[in-house]
């Protein structure tokens, strides 16, 4: 087996839910060397009053040590030493606490589930999950599905912009060992639906297209070091071709990304992201170029 890139730091937010203890067992099977740290983080409201804040806290690091305990023999199994593990609860705003600790603790990504029973579309309108792929620079993993191994078959969308081979390399940890690797790319003709043209010129345009985006996804993932992985070209909307290229392959991981500097409010809403995250039958990951 290929060396493969370790992720030095893993942030998992829970609220002690179903859907947070599978991002907890997800974290596990993760490439983790013997070096790695992964960070459960509790987050507790601010504005509790008097007594009930104190009660409220016992009760979280209670519940934290027992999800630590559980954790410390999970990693046991795979080999993995209990310090590698380690838990804390905060006051404050969600969203903002989560990525502070995860720049104090120079996360490569923040694993998170499903919270409560919520639906995942409902879950990001507004939510954590959605905040934090909108405002934050770390990497996000929103795992929908009960993990059981490392993931196998996963899909890369990519657009081909600058930001695609950021997006490659940050892929990686969680793809290289995947037997089935696709990356795939939307391809359309550039002003098709402004500019009337017989539907035979119309197809020799979309062949052209797919053509040329072909060799440079090809180029690209050369560049990345994902040699093993099937370039795709479709023509095509995005966003539906992704769900229906992870649902073909059974995908167990989605990979997709969006732009936008540090900070930045960007609008998300109709965004391919968005769609991939509210519409996923798997485990996505969204990147940040």
């Amino acid at each position: 087996m290929a060396s493969r890139n370790v992720l030095s730091s893993v942030v998992v937010p829970t609220d002690f839910s179903e859907g947070a203890q599978q991002a907890v067992e997800r974290a596990l099977h993760l490439p983790l060397g013997p070096k790695s740290k992964v960070t459960l983080l509790h987050v507790l409201p601010d504005d509790i009053p008097g007594k009930l804040r104190k009660e409220a806290i016992v009760e979280a690091e209670r519940s934290l040590e027992k999800a630590l305990a559980r954790v410390h023999q999970l990693a046991l199994r795979k080999g993995l030493a209990p310090r590698q593990f380690v838990a804390d609860v905060v006051e404050g705003e969600t969203t903002a606490q989560v990525l502070k600790r995860a720049h104090t603790v120079e996360a490569d990504v923040i694993c998170m589930g499903r919270h409560g029973r919520r639906s995942l579309a409902n879950l990001l309108l507004g939510s954590t999950a959605r905040k934090m792929v909108k405002l934050g620079d770390v990497p996000v993993l929103l795992v929908r599905t009960p993990p059981v191994d490392m993931y196998r078959r996963a899909v890369i969308a990519v657009d081909l912009t600058l930001g695609s081979i950021q997006q490659l390399k940050a892929a990686r940890p969680f793809v290289e060992d995947a037997m089935d690797l696709e990356v795939l790319h939307a391809s359309s003709v550039p002003y098709e639906e402004f500019v009337v043209m017989p539907a035979e010129r119309a197809e020799d345009f979309r062949a052209a297209a797919i053509k040329t985006a072909k060799k440079s996804l090809t180029t690209l993932l050369t560049r990345s070091g994902l040699v093993r992985a099937e370039a795709r070209v479709l023509g095509g909307d995005a966003r539906l071709l992704i769900i229906e290229e992870a649902k073909a392959r059974q995908a167990e991981l989605i990979v997709v990304g969006t732009h936008g500097v540090k900070g930045a409010k960007r609008i998300l809403l109709g965004s391919v992201a968005e769609w991939v995250l509210g519409n996923a039958p798997c485990d996505v990951l969204v990147t940040r170029s």
